[in-house]
Parts: structure tokens; C-alpha cells; sequence
């Protein structure tokens, strides 16, 4: 699978978290390995699918201090 440079840092961080959760001593390290490359390849491919939207300026934190503070 290609990965693209924008994606590196959220590939890492997914095999990263990954491996840090299943390694231990007594598991098979090549096993562990592969699955972790394989769910970070399915969790870019999921991202890639997703729809990105930008939120417009009126929806800020400027609006949101000219409503009445909660009691």
C-alpha cells in the first residue's frame, strides 16, 4: 500500500499504539507486527474515504460568548 507523506504521522501513531498494546514476552513479535501494519493500512484507507468539511467562521467561540451564560 502507498502511503502518502501527509499520512505517515497517522500511520505511525496507529502502529505504534498498536504494538504497545499487544507486544509482550511471550507473544509471537513477527504475528504482532503484521497485524499492526494491517490495521493502520485499513485505518488510512477508512480516513481517506472520509468526507472532509471546513466549518465556517460563524461558528466559533466568538458566537458562542453572545449567548446566555448557563446558570
Amino acid at each position: 500500500m502507498t502511503i502518502y507523506e501527509d499520512e505517515w504521522a497517522f500511520w505511525d501513531d496507529i502502529v505504534g499504539r498498536y504494538i504497545l498494546k499487544h507486544a509482550g514476552t511471550e507473544s509471537n513479535t513477527a504475528n504482532i507486527i503484521d497485524a499492526a501494519a494491517y490495521y493502520a493500512d485499513s485505518m488510512v484507507v477508512a480516513r481517506r474515504k472520509r468526507k472532509r468539511v471546513k466549518l465556517s467562521v460563524s461558528g466559533t467561540a466568538a458566537d458562542i460568548s453572545d449567548a446566555p451564560a448557563a446558570i
